[in-house]
């Protein structure tokens, strides 16, 4: 029985953008509890590599490839700035929303 190759079947269902959307939240919402940032970062780099090509993302966002790399990698550490111009080369942007639903 063939088997299925993980990352390709990822990226695939990843290329649609309300997947997309889930799958970076739940990867943010797992960095907020336990500070796993490379985990966020992993996630946002599928989302990348499902959209397109690297240097594409990286020319819409406004940034060098290199920095993409360096930025989507375990010791990235991206700023607000260079972070919302990669979500939103990949049409996506930031959602908040209350963690803890306020008590009347």
């Amino acid at each position: 029985m063939p088997t299925k190759d993980y990352q390709i079947d990822l990226l695939k269902r990843l290329a649609n953008p309300e997947y997309a959307a889930q799958y970076l939240k739940a990867a943010f919402d797992e960095t907020l509890v336990d500070g796993n940032k490379a985990a966020f970062l992993l996630a946002l780099k599928n989302v990348v590599e499902a959209t397109g090509a690297m240097q594409t993302v990286a020319n819409e966002a406004q940034i060098s490839r290199q920095h993409l790399y360096r930025m989507l990698s375990e010791e990235g550490n991206p700023t607000l700035e260079t972070l919302t111009s990669v979500l939103q080369a990949v049409g996506m942007t930031i959602d908040f929303k209350p963690s803890i639903p306020k008590q009347s």
